[in-house]
């Protein structure tokens, strides 16, 4: 705007040496433009480019970097104090809390929630303290810290229980119903467990196939067809048909027997 009018001043007053109206104007038009591409163009500042978001940003596996301002840094000892209850609860539902799992929640917290040095300490701290207080209702946690993680983070903190429910062994029917009150509690919907799940344990739709079932059974009847078709092959049914017969219904058995034992992992049967 200064080089326009500056421009323009000074094109109207040469004409005026001049001593003519008309050329003060033309020379005004004239001196505005030039001013305004020669001084204000220069003062724009440029058009701020932006990197398109990357697939895991878009995912929200990271957060998307800021070209503006960096965001303000959450108080990671709050978070530790609100999170370490919930994995240390889901830990006691099969008995008492090993080392291997509190590796789990060590590690949930410096590879996904870029806990470092001092924020480590915190999680040592809110580890110890969990441990050390007497049960907790585990609905009352999550809500607790529902509104301090995105939905994205949800996800990883769910992932991150199974892994502890899972490193000591098979998933027990106390650590899956803990963990389906988690998923419950923090608004998950039943595709994302399934999801979850799946990545963990697999999806076992070869498994249900097998009983002749779908992934939406229940878990009665899960046992029931076990219990069906297992009396239905057993071998003893075929030991006087001959030993093609026999050896036929034996390896049936064992397919029906693995894919149940199969299932009752993933059920937490």
């Amino acid at each position: 705007m200064i080089g326009k009018v500056s421009g323009a001043v000074l094109g109207f007053l040469l004409g005026v040496f001049f001593g003519n109206a008309g050329i003060s104007l033309v020379l005004g038009t004239i001196g505005a433009l030039v001013g305004h591409l020669l001084i204000d163009r220069d003062s724009i500042p440029p058009p701020r480019s932006e990197m398109p978001p990357t697939r895991d940003e878009v995912l929200g596996r990271v957060p998307r970097a800021s070209a503006t301002a960096r965001p303000l840094p959450r108080p990671t000892e709050e978070l530790a104090r609100a999170l370490c209850p919930i994995f240390i609860e889901v830990a006691r539902a099969d008995g008492e809390v090993s080392q291997a799992e509190i590796r789990v929640v060590k590690e949930f917290f410096e590879e996904h929630l870029q806990f470092v040095s001092d924020d480590l300490e915190a999680v040592r701290r809110a580890l110890k303290d969990a441990i050390a207080a007497p049960p907790a209702d585990l609905e009352a946690l999550v809500k607790n810290v529902r509104g301090q993680v995105k939905p994205s983070e949800r996800l990883m903190t769910v992932n991150a229980l199974y892994e502890l429910a899972l490193v000591d062994g098979d998933l027990t029917r106390a650590e899956s119903d803990a963990l389906k009150r988690v998923v419950s509690t923090f608004n998950l919907s039943e595709e994302q467990l399934r999801e979850i799940t799946a990545l963990q344990l697999g999806s076992g739709r070869l498994q249900y196939a097998a009983l002749g079932l779908t992934e939406a059974s229940t878990d009665d009847e899960i046992k029931g067809a076990f219990r069906r078709l297992a009396a239905e092959h057993h071998p003893d049914r075929f030991a006087s048909k001959g030993p093609k017969e026999s050896e036929a219904a034996a390896e049936k058995f064992r397919q029906i027997k693995d894919a149940y034992d199969d299932l009752k992992k993933l059920r937490g049967l």
